[in-house]
């Protein structure tokens, strides 16, 4: 995920002290067929498959991000559904040296239009995976973040521990 501006202005004044950073993971879920279906994504700097995920912009609503980010990511056009849960990251430490933890807002999505493709240099490949055939490699958070999603109208979730 290339660094925002803004972000680049703050380490001019903090270097790569730890950076608390507002972000938004859009859960996009289709319920066409007999098993929920989730769109992901397979980070080109990792090699991890992923919903979609960012930063959010100074002052956007977490809600604008998710729609936003999907599309840029995968050209689908999603509207978001519920707030599935909120948690903070562990801290993440990047080659570089730059540290921040993330405060992510999970956000069930609908698909509305659009056909996935790879849509900008974040990642290398993007499909729907059933719940019980999700693509490897992937974290124990993507996992968490997407049963959240696909519980449908369950109430917002809050981790109490570390992801």
């Amino acid at each position: 995920m290339p660094t925002p501006d803004f972000i680049r202005e703050l380490r001019t004044h903090i270097g790569t002290a730890e950076l608390w950073i507002p972000a938004v993971r859009g859960v996009v879920v289709r319920r066409s067929g007999a098993e929920p279906e989730v769109l992901m994504v397979r980070r080109s700097d990792s090699g991890r498959w992923t919903v979609t995920s960012g930063i959010l912009d100074p002052g956007e609503q977490p809600a604008e991000g998710a729609v936003r980010e999907i599309e840029e990511e995968t050209a689908v056009q999603a509207r978001p559904v519920r707030v599935a849960g909120v948690f903070a990251t562990h801290l993440v430490q990047y080659p570089h040296g730059d540290q921040c933890r993330y405060l992510d807002t999970v956000l069930e999505m609908e698909p509305l239009g659009g056909t996935p493709r790879v849509n900008d240099d974040e990642s290398v490949d993007v499909g729907w995976f059933p719940v019980s055939a999700l693509p490897e490699p992937i974290n124990d958070d993507q996992r968490m973040v997407i049963s959240w999603a696909v519980d449908a109208g369950a109430p917002a979730r809050f981790f109490t521990g570390t992801p």
